[in-house]
Parts: structure tokens; sequence; C-alpha cells
């Protein structure tokens, strides 16, 4: 029986149907991906699935005995003076009462009088017994373990673990009401937006618990690289219906392109019928035949509705995933010798304490870079050294000083918040008006949108347009902090679209790993306290590290074997382990340390108790990161053969 069965669902909002006639059915063990722009009624259908709302018409259908887990954008509901173990753990107020119960037993089977009365005792280490049966069921030995793994795995730091939630920023609480549900092991997760606020390690951590997790996933996302790692099908929302495909998101979009190029087909071919119809009727005008004529006339109002329809049709889908380049020449400086940015022993302190320190890199015209690593390792003070709104720092970190940049923060403010969208991009620079639509069409700003106050757009809208006056200024270098937050897939799509035509440098920080794909040809990674650089977008430097892992594994096997050569050296002949047959293949090297790290991981997980150091789950944590990436680059080279 499926976990979920959403039948014909209908939802109105002042007077508006937002959900028409949404069918969606959840199977155990499927990832299902609801997409839709913003504004389609995904969230309200998450609602409904969850129980938390109710729908005007229609069926929500859970199976018997389905325990749903439910993350909700909305943060209000957890306790501002709660501690972070309290609000994650699973039954923590059972776990906490029968911790207490079974102390006070402890307490009282030591005590003289319990001891010395046989009845007495056996029926108090009864009760004791029957109590650390049901605390071992809830897991409570490991569950603090548990917790601990999960949260720095999913990116919280250390010194957060014990911090109330009132201290926690936005993201961390967000993570924290992630833990309690993944903690709860519910049949049916549904998520809304679960990858916010999290950094790349945090993101590749959620897709491997999702991987492994055998009940049913109903998730809203944007973001498109998550979607393609987990999603075994994808739900389409679009004008309150769900269309639905197999596979992941690039599948999905694939079939969506074949599907736009029939319909391309279909209206060219209408177009030629209606034509020749039209031939025909003109030939029969002057003729006594009416009858013909009446019947030509007839299959060509027939023909022109039918295409009415598919233009319509077209109009609304491709106004949901439309991706126009703008029709504008941008300009930038090319000039590959052109230095944009520079930094040369570049340190940040926070008083002592380093932030980073021994950054070197130089940024050439035309390369176009993504910044990436944990959140608050310092990638957004590197911009503000570099725009000059950071003076307190050691060594060497600017830009060039004849560069002009355009600068997309996080907020985006505007001056005049009562300009309509049209009005601020004129403000820019003067164009025609038909010019100044098709501009802003490949922003996503369509017909009358374009008359939209400042006032009254959304976080993604205001990315959108002021992206558009950015651009339109022609600058030398776009660096962009997180420029894809508050967009929809659609708007995302859009942006990547635009920065693909300018032909100037981009630096941009990003954790969206789609847009690192598309979009750059450089990584900078912040990491142990400096920065590195990569050549490539984002997969390829994931490929480097792995295989920059396995080499220091190598390095690290054969100091080992080095040293036990040495001490076998030492040992009367017969009396010590036979000769090697020489170096291994790459494979078995990376089995052998796949298998080594294998060991320890099962050793670490054996070892949790309520006393285990924080340290220790980080240790944990990077093993389970360096097995991941041992398994990616064992496929890449058994496939290269």
């Amino acid at each position: 029986m499926s976990l979920l069965v959403l039948n014909h669902i209908i939802k109105e909002y002042r007077n508006r149907v937002v959900l028409d006639g949404a069918d969606l059915r959840i199977e155990r063990g499927e990832r299902v991906a609801l997409v839709g722009p913003n504004g389609s009624g995904k969230t309200t259908l998450l609602r409904i699935a969850a129980g938390v709302e109710c729908c005007d018409r229609g069926n929500v259908i859970v199976a018997r005995g389905t325990k749903m887990g439910y993350l909700t954008q909305d943060l209000r509901e957890m306790d501002p003076n709660g501690k972070i173990f309290r609000e994650t753990a699973l039954y923590h107020e059972e776990v906490s009462r029968l911790e207490q119960k079974i102390k006070n037993l402890e307490k009282r089977m030591a005590e003289p009088a319990v001891l010395d009365l046989p009845e007495e005792y056996g029926a108090v280490f009864s009760e004791y017994s029957r109590l650390v049966d049901r605390y071992e069921s809830l897991n409570g030995y490991t569950i603090e373990s548990t917790i601990k793994s999960m949260l720095l795995g999913l990116g919280l730091k250390e010194e957060a673990l014990t911090l109330p939630l009132e201290l926690l920023s936005g993201g961390e609480k967000m993570r924290v009401a992630l833990a309690r549900i993944l903690l709860e092991e519910p049949d049916l997760l549904v998520l809304d937006e679960p990858t916010n606020h999290l950094d790349i390690d945090g993101v590749e951590w959620l897709e491997g618990f999702l991987k492994r997790f055998g009940g049913g996933v109903l998730v809203v996302s944007h973001d498109r690289y998550f979607l393609d790692q987990i999603a075994t099908r994808v739900a389409e929302l679009s004008r309150g219906t769900i269309t639905e495909r197999t596979g992941n998101y690039s599948t999905f979009m694939g079939q969506k392109d074949k599907m736009k190029e029939f319909a391309r087909k279909e209206q060219f071919r209408l177009r030629e019928e209606i034509k020749r119809e039209n031939a025909i009727v003109q030939q029969l005008k002057g003729t006594k035949n009416s009858t013909a004529w009446k019947s030509r006339m007839k299959t060509v109002q027939r023909l022109e509705k039918e295409l009415t329809v598919a233009l319509n049709e077209k109009k609304e889908k491709h106004h949901l995933y439309r991706t126009v380049a703008p029709k504008m020449s941008f300009n930038g400086i090319q000039h590959l010798s052109a230095e944009i940015a520079v930094a040369h022993g570049l340190a940040k302190y926070f008083g002592s304490s380093p932030l980073f320190s021994e950054v070197n890199f130089l940024i050439r015209g035309g390369e176009r870079v993504g910044i990436v690593g944990p959140n608050g390792c310092g990638k957004t003070t590197l911009i503000n050294i570099l725009l000059g709104k950071d003076q307190d720092f050691q060594g060497l970190g600017k830009l060039g000083e004849w560069v002009r940049y355009g600068y997309l923060g996080q907020e985006v403010d505007f001056s005049d918040e009562g300009r309509t969208i049209m009005e601020e991009l004129l403000a820019v620079k003067e164009m025609a008006p038909d010019a100044a639509r098709d501009y802003l069409a490949g922003f996503q700003f369509y017909g009358d949108e374009v008359d939209k106050k400042i006032a009254v757009l959304s976080g993604g809208e205001r990315v959108r347009l002021y992206l558009a006056c950015m651009i339109l200024e022609s600058p030398d270098c776009l660096i962009m902090d997180e420029p894809t937050n508050h967009l929809d897939v659609p708007a995302r799509d859009a942006l990547e679209t635009a920065l693909l035509h300018f032909k100037g440098t981009v630096i941009a920080i990003s954790h969206d790993r789609y847009f690192l794909n598309r979009c750059v040809n450089r990584i900078l990674e912040f990491t142990e306290g400096t920065v590195a650089s990569f050549e490539g977008n984002f997969d390829a430097y994931k490929q480097a590290k792995a295989e920059s892992r396995i080499v220091k594994a190598q390095e690290q096997n054969k100091k080992s074997t080095a040293a036990t050569a040495k001490q076998d050296a030492r040992r009367p002949a017969g009396h010590g382990p036979e000769e090697q047959s020489g170096p291994k293949p790459d494979l078995r090297e990376i089995e052998t340390r796949i298998t080594g790290l294998e060991e320890k991981r099962h050793r670490l997980e054996n070892s949790f108790d309520k006393d285990t150091p924080p340290e220790r789950y980080v240790e944990y944590h990077e093993v389970i990161k360096e097995l991941e990436d041992l398994y990616q680059l064992y496929l890449s080279v058994s496939t290269m053969g």
C-alpha cells in the first residue's frame, strides 16, 4: 500500500485557485522531488500532505501506522530557550525520565534495607530490568552520540552543541530541526527546502542519508544538483495540477526539452496546414461549390483553434522554465593577462585567532571563479577585503585599480523603492521600451510585471532586477555572494544564462553545485585556514580532491611499509614476514585503503557512548567523507580500465 496518496486536491486562497485537482502518490523507497516556480503551490501541497493544512476538496490518504516527519521553513515552533539536545533528541522526554528512574532504582538497590530483603530487592531489580530494556529500545545509550554525529554531519560547529537555541542563527536552527526529524526514523519524510542554510559538506551528508533511507521522501528544493543526486521521480506542479516523470532532475529537464521540440514542430505543421487550407479556401471562394468552401472554412477554424491552444500551452510552460539570454552585448575585460584580483600573504585575524592566513591567488580577466568552503570560514570577509570594505587585515588583497566591478551581495538594496522595474532599468541606461522589455524578459520579467514597484518585489525578483541593472552597466568583473539564494529553478536558469553571455570576469561565492558546474572554470576552496586553487568546474574540483586524498594515503602507506621493512631487516632471516611482491596497482591501493577505513568506521561506531568526546565524532565524519571520495575514485578508475 502507498505511504501517501493525494487525490484530486483543490485549494483556493482569496478566490485564487492554487491547487486544481493535484494528484500524487508516494511509495516506500521512492524519493519524489516536487518542482515548480515560486508561488505555484508547492509548500501548500506539502502542508496538506503533512496534515498541517486542510484542502478545500479532495482526499489525503496516509497508510495506517505511517510515521511522518515534516520539515517546515517556519522555525517558530521550536522553543527559543531550549537546548540543542533537548530539541533534537527523539523521545527526549521519555529518555530523560527513564534515565532518572534508572538512577533512582540503582540507588535503591544499593541501600542495605533493600539488599537485606530478597523479595524487595527482586521487585526493584525486576522494575530496573524492565526500564533498562525500554531505555535500550529507545537507543538511550547511543542517542547522544547519534545526535552529535548527525549535527556535525549537517555542519553544526562543535562549540554550538551546548548553546541554547536563542543564540543560534536561522541556519543553525534549521539544521537542528532537520536533525530532529531525521532522528525520528519516520516512514515518510516531507521536506520543504532542506538544503537551505547548509554548506556543501552538509548537503552531501544529507544526500548520503536520504540515499540510505528506506522510507518514502517528498521534497521541495531549488537545489538542482541535490535533486539529481536523490530524486527517483520528479513531480512538476503547474497551473494547479501535477505532471510526473520517472528519473532525476536532469532526466526530467531532458524530457521537457524533447516535449518542447515536439510542440515546436507541431506548431510549424499547423501553420503550414492553415496556410495550405487558406489557399484552397481562396480558390473555392469564387466558385459555386459553397459546400466545399464551408467545409474548408471549418477546417481552417479548427486548425486555428488547435494552434491557439498549442501557443497558449507553450506560453504558460515556457514562462515556467524560460531561460532566454538577454538581448544585449555584454562587454568586460577579455584580456587574459589583465589582473582583476590579487592576494599575497593575505591574513585576517579576530583578536589573536586567525580566520585565514597565507592566502595567495591571482585572478585574470575572463576567468570565472567560484569560492567555496564551510559556513563561517571567511568567504564573505575575503570579498569585503577585495572590495576595500574591510581594511583590518595583513598582507595584500585587492582588485586592480582600474577594474570596474558590479557587486551583488546577499542583501539587495535600491535607492528608490518607489520606482517600477522598468523605471529602475531606464535610470541605469536609456533604451527603447521594446528593447527594455526584451532585455528584462531575459531575467524573467514579462508583460505587465515590468510595471511592478520595487517595494513589493520578492527576494528573488530583487536579485534578478539588481543583476539586470548591474550587467547593463558593462562592468569588467561581477562579484557575487550566494547569487542563487532566494531564486527558484527558472530564475536560476535565467541567471546562469545571463552569466554565460557575460564576457568579463566572474567571482562568485556559492554553495550551489549546479551553478558552480555550469558557470565557473576555477574553484578557490577555503580549507585548513587558507585557500587552495583548482582548475575546472565543481565536478573537476571534487575529482581532484579525491585523487589528492588517494595520493596522500598512498604516501602514508609507503612510509608505513618502509618503516615495517626497516624493522624486518633487523630481524634474523626466517623470522619476518614474507617479502612483498612490489607496489600494488592503483585499484588494489584503493581497495586496501577502503578496507582499512571501513574497519576504522566500524570501530568508531562500536565505541560511541554517552562519554564519547566531540573530537571522536569529527574523526568519524572525516572517515565517512574519505570513504565517499574513495568509492567515487574507485568507480572512476575501474571504468577507465
